[in-house]
């Protein structure tokens, strides 16, 4: 039988500072770069972009923009850092956040969209598009904040 020495509250405060430590080395690789946030918004800027264009510029700009930009950005980041930034859509801090992103982006699209085809207003989805643009670097550089805050709780 093993000798199990009782841990006194030097040894329990050590333990949990080695997990607080532990905890923002992975907080601080969780954190995207800035080029992360910045290629996501011109993901966005280039399908909104697109469609101003029109043509087969659309279908092209949609999917490079909206699809593939995105899902290549989050695995190189990913690689790079060892940890995935995706994470942070699932923080409790961004739910909220994210879902009005969501509709703002609808509704920056509708608008957009109306003025284009209603109003023959040339030019609209782009100026929609630089909207979501700058929207889209915000809502990402919060919800990297808000992982990080959430991966620095103590649980």
């Amino acid at each position: 039988m093993e000798n199990i020495r009782p841990e006194g509250p030097a040894d329990a405060r050590a333990a949990l500072d080695s997990a607080a430590d532990a905890r923002a080395a992975v907080a601080d690789r969780a954190v995207a770069p800035w080029w992360y946030h910045a290629g996501l918004g011109l993901g966005v800027g280039l399908a909104f972009l697109s469609i101003d264009v029109g043509g087969s510029m659309v279908p092209t700009g949609v999917l490079v923009g909206g699809v593939l930009l995105p899902a290549a950005l989050t695995l190189t980041v990913a690689r790079s850092r060892g940890v995935s930034v995706n994470r942070s859509l699932s923080a409790p801090g961004t739910r909220q956040l994210n879902g009005l992103y969501l509709i703002t982006l609808i509704v920056l699209g509708g608008l957009g969209l109306v003025l284009k085809l209603a109003a023959a207003l040339p030019g609209a989805m782009s100026v929609a598009g630089l909207a979501a643009l700058a929207f889209t670097i915000h809502v990402s550089r919060r919800n990297d904040d808000a992982l990080r805050h959430d991966l620095l709780r103590r649980p």
